[in-house]
């Protein structure tokens, strides 16, 4: 039977424990989004190309990596790399792991912005005498990575709850630091509520940010039109 008094003695008893947890989830986070947005952005960019190779190669990874889980994935970068003689530390590698993941889903999100970005305006471009970058630089990116804010807010959201994966291969994160606790109190369901609340406060806290922040994209969109 669940102890309610149980979980809030855990919550509070341990909560240092778990804000360390939270701190490196939210950490994996931040690392993963900024650095998945970049590699994301690459290869969105790398799948219009007209080089035939780039594109293919570009299509092959997103296909891969979103056809594959996430924790294979990480435990392919965290024992691989260091097999291939590249010796990281072990926080490092499952950043690398994350933002290979990300990026791929990242691309899907950006490259749907790039498609919603009219033809006239790629025209119009070409009629000022633009060349192939500085469309992309002024006139498509800019646009499409304001559609995509949005979602990109929620793959932050995702990589917070995925970031879970980690306990695997001994990241000291959320999940894990609420399994070793567990392990050590034996009261592993009502532990485990207590993390499922602390990952609910982050990813409703970050949803109503992102709401926020979308109402004021729109209000400002509002009184420049």
């Amino acid at each position: 039977m669940i102890s309610i008094p149980k979980i809030w003695e855990i919550l509070t008893g341990k909560f240092s424990v778990f804000m360390q947890g939270v701190g490196t989830t939210v950490e994996l986070a931040l690392f993963t989004v900024v650095l998945g947005s970049v590699l994301g952005l690459l290869v969105a960019i790398f799948r219009h190309t007209r080089i035939l190779p780039i594109r293919w190669l570009m299509n092959a990874y997103v296909a891969f990596i979103r056809g594959t889980p996430l924790l294979v994935q990480v435990l392919m970068i965290v024992y691989g790399l260091p097999q291939l003689g590249l010796k990281l530390p072990r926080m490092t590698l499952c950043i690398i792991a994350l933002v290979i993941n990300s990026g791929a889903y990242m691309a899907e999100l950006i490259r749907a912005g790039l498609q919603s970005v009219e033809k006239g305006q790629e025209e119009a471009a070409d009629s000022l005498g633009m060349n192939g970058f500085q469309k992309m630089r002024y006139i498509i990116l800019p646009q499409a990575i304001k559609v995509t804010l949005p979602a990109m807010g929620n793959e932050f959201i995702a990589i917070i709850k995925e970031s879970s994966v980690l306990y695997a291969v001994g990241v000291y994160e959320l999940t894990y630091q609420a399994n070793k606790l567990s392990s050590v109190n034996y009261r592993y369901l009502e532990t485990m509520i207590v993390a499922a609340l602390i990952y609910f406060v982050l990813t409703y806290t970050m949803t109503k940010l992102l709401g926020l922040l979308e109402r004021r994209m729109r209000r400002s969109e509002n009184s420049v039109a």
